[in-house]
């Protein structure tokens, strides 16, 4: 398969290698990286020349390991004698090595270490596409200017009172729009709604029931880092609450105290004979039986866990005790954990907890995420000043709040 551009890196540099990746191929230029393309069982040098031929561009990922490393040596070497463009994006104050310098002797030299690193992605991303075109190269975007940029010396050096009420007086104009807000750093989640007739992460299951209540109630909470390198990390959690109630012998209706909705389910509980092989792909033990649910549709989700004990006359015997899940990362919603605590005296208590973690891009009011192993996710974002922003999804909104360091 024909590639745009191949991305040479140190397995050092690999966060921002996977950057680069994925803004390029946000940007509709299609990359070959290693290891991620290479077919499972291929011989490794004999995929990099393919991948090399059948590419139309090299963009090195350049630092000091990157000099030093003799892998890049042959691939950059190999690339210029194929003819193809090199271009270089140097994510470190460093100077190619002697073995590299010949090389690297292009108009393409492109530096990246100074933050956001994401502009200087999108930058390349534009390079890129003007290369494949066969047009020249695009003018580098302006550097966005530091807070005392453009600032009279004397003024700083101006005495006593006089000095400081100058700079006091200009502060607005230093700390205001000269820095745009920026996601880098570390965000506690101070609101979120949910969209109530959109997709929940659960998709059909019933216990979206549960989750739904639980975006509504007050013991939400989330937390959001994103590095000067486009990584991200994510989590958040919250919980519901209410009653149950049996309405025949393997039915029951539970009623959030958030929502005061009720939902009605039917469920089969099975014991560790029939299900304890299976339990470990929900994060349990080969000792754990499960309870399925099934909503009025007939969607049905499954935890895993044993009934506390009998309780003689109660109608909710068997659906009393500790049920949960406990999965690790995969495509559709990350990892997940949840919980669902049914008491003798008819009520529950609903937990779950979602994280992810992956690449994260933001420019010009729009979102991307892109979760490990996972497929994009898009959304908007207004910032309120430089330490609350608010992002919007077909899932529904959340609001953030910087965290000091």
């Amino acid at each position: 398969m024909a590639h745009d551009v191949f991305i040479s890196y140190s397995s050092k540099d690999k966060p921002t290698a996977d950057a680069t990746c994925a803004v390029l191929e946000q940007h509709g230029i299609r990359c070959w990286m290693a290891p991620r393309d290479i077919t499972p069982g291929a011989d490794w040098g004999e995929s990099i020349v393919e991948a090399l031929h059948s590419s139309r561009a090299l963009v090195l990922v350049f630092s000091q390991h990157a000099n030093l490393s003799p892998q890049i040596k042959r691939e950059v070497e190999r690339a210029v004698n194929k003819g193809l463009p090199v271009i270089p994006l140097r994510i470190e104050n460093v100077m190619p090595a002697k073995s590299l310098e010949y090389f690297l002797s292009t108009p393409h030299w492109l530096d990246a270490f100074t933050p956001p690193l994401e502009q200087h992605l999108n930058y390349l991303a534009d390079v890129i596409r003007h290369i494949l075109d066969g047009q020249p190269a695009p003018e580098p975007p302006k550097p966005i200017p530091g807070p005392l940029d453009g600032i009279d010396r004397r003024v700083l050096i101006a005495g006593g009172a006089g000095g400081l009420a100058v700079l006091g007086g200009l502060g607005w104009l230093l700390l205001g729009p000269k820095t745009p807000p920026t996601f880098v750093g570390k965000w506690k989640m101070e609101k979120a709604a949910a969209d109530m007739d959109g997709p929940s992460p659960f998709g059909a299951f019933s216990i979206s029931a549960f989750f739904r209540a639980a975006v509504q109630g007050d013991k939400l909470d989330g937390s959001f880092d994103v590095t000067d390198l486009g990584q991200f990390k994510y989590s958040w959690s919250a919980e519901d609450h209410g009653t149950v109630q049996a309405t025949g012998p393997l039915a029951m209706r539970i009623t959030s105290d958030i929502t005061h909705q009720s939902t009605d389910f039917t469920y089969l509980v099975s014991t560790a004979a029939t299900f304890g092989a299976y339990a470990p792909t929900l994060g349990g033990k080969t000792t754990d039986g499960s309870i399925a649910l099934a909503g009025p549709a007939g969607a049905q989700s499954v935890l895993v866990g044993n009934p506390s004990g009998n309780v003689p006359r109660n109608p909710l015997s068997r659906v009393i005790g500790h049920w949960y899940t406990d999965t690790p990362a995969n495509p559709a919603i990350g990892a997940v954990k949840t919980s669902l605590d049914i008491t003798a005296d008819g009520h529950y208590r609903y937990w779950f907890q979602i994280a992810e973690s992956g690449m994260w891009q933001a420019a010009d009011g729009k979102w991307t995420r892109t979760p490990s192993g996972s497929v994009p996710v898009s959304g908007t974002y207004k910032f309120d000043g430089h330490d609350r922003v608010t992002c919007a999804s077909s899932a529904g909104t959340t609001i953030w709040k910087r965290v000091d360091e």
